[in-house]
């Protein structure tokens, strides 16, 4: 297939470029500002900037698949929908199926405990939410006339481990759970989506392991390092303080209800498509996260218990 990657050198699109050249997709990698010079060597490089429709139309009328892993700055999402709208009005007159990456914030509070389903209503209690179900409507709304798809994940794991091994970072009370998914797995998932041609028209979940507390996934930083982790909880207080300087720290402070009130993606529309048994565990996506630290010469070594 060739593919455009929108978003390619965001923390997702870099694994969904990984993804589609390890198998055999010729892939055209997009940014909005200059391409790495370390990139894979087979792909192409564009540099186009959101809401220009003609340069993205020029590249999706020569694709199979549009994968869509662009994000804004999470203080400020208000060209969110322009940037999504302008890639709907690229698509036109193509044969390009598209996926748009997305999240739970549409949910809003969840109404009980169970896990939501890509049937749950959409009540969102945020700004981000409210953003994201407009989007939702206007890709639902496109799913009549063009191969339209949209995929939703929990958090990534970065949110909480860039600063492993030293600590864990964990924004509402400990002894909740949450939930996570290794950002290989995202882009693995995606992958699967695009090229299977019956997913398309439709919303799907996509989750990693099991929920887990913070208490737990410190205690499988130290399984892994030999040594102590920190677990270091950020409250609603000090996010609030940190967003007086902080622009992700001002984002997260309208979606922190859902470290308070925990929100599970019910995943099994997925798994009972795809063979699932590429998931990382716990301890497997932090292993792999605390290495790749490691060979970046920006952490201490890892030690193995034995």
């Amino acid at each position: 297939m060739r593919v455009v990657v929108l978003g390619a050198t965001g923390r997702l699109g870099r694994h969904v470029v990984h993804e589609c050249v390890g198998t055999g997709h010729e892939v055209v990698a997009v940014t909005r500002g200059e391409p790495p010079a370390d990139g894979h060597g087979t792909v192409r490089w564009a540099t186009v900037q959101p809401e220009d429709v003609e340069a993205h139309h020029r590249l999706f009328s020569q694709a199979d698949g549009v994968l869509d892993a662009r994000n804004q700055r999470y203080d400020d999402w208000s060209r969110y929908p322009a940037m999504v709208n302008a890639t709907l009005a690229a698509l036109r007159d193509t044969r390009a199926r598209y996926v748009y990456v997305d999240n739970l914030y549409a949910y809003g509070v969840p109404a009980t405990s169970a896990p939501v389903d890509e049937n749950t209503p959409r009540r969102p209690v945020s700004v981000k939410g409210q953003i994201r179900r407009d989007i939702e409507r206007g890709l639902i709304a496109a799913m009549t006339t063009h191969p339209v798809t949209i995929v939703r994940f929990p958090d990534f794991y970065g949110i909480s481990t860039d600063p492993l091994p030293a600590s864990l970072r964990w924004f509402g009370p400990p002894a909740l759970s949450h939930q996570f998914i290794h950002v290989p797995d995202a882009a693995h998932a995606v992958r699967l989506i695009l090229e299977d041609p019956t997913a398309a028209g439709e919303v799907w979940h996509v989750a990693g392991a099991a929920p887990i507390t913070g208490y737990q996934l410190r205690d499988v930083a130290r399984g892994i390092t030999g040594r102590p982790t920190r677990l270091t909880v950020m409250g609603r207080g000090l996010v609030r303080v940190l967003g007086l300087i902080s622009g992700p720290a001002r984002g997260l402070v309208e979606t922190q209800y859902l470290w308070e009130t925990p929100m599970f993606l019910d995943a099994s529309k997925f798994g009972s498509r795809f063979d699932t048994r590429f998931f990382h565990t716990h301890r497997e996506a932090l292993r792999e996260i605390m290495e790749g630290e490691f060979r970046s010469g920006r952490q201490a070594a890892l030690s193995t218990p034995g």
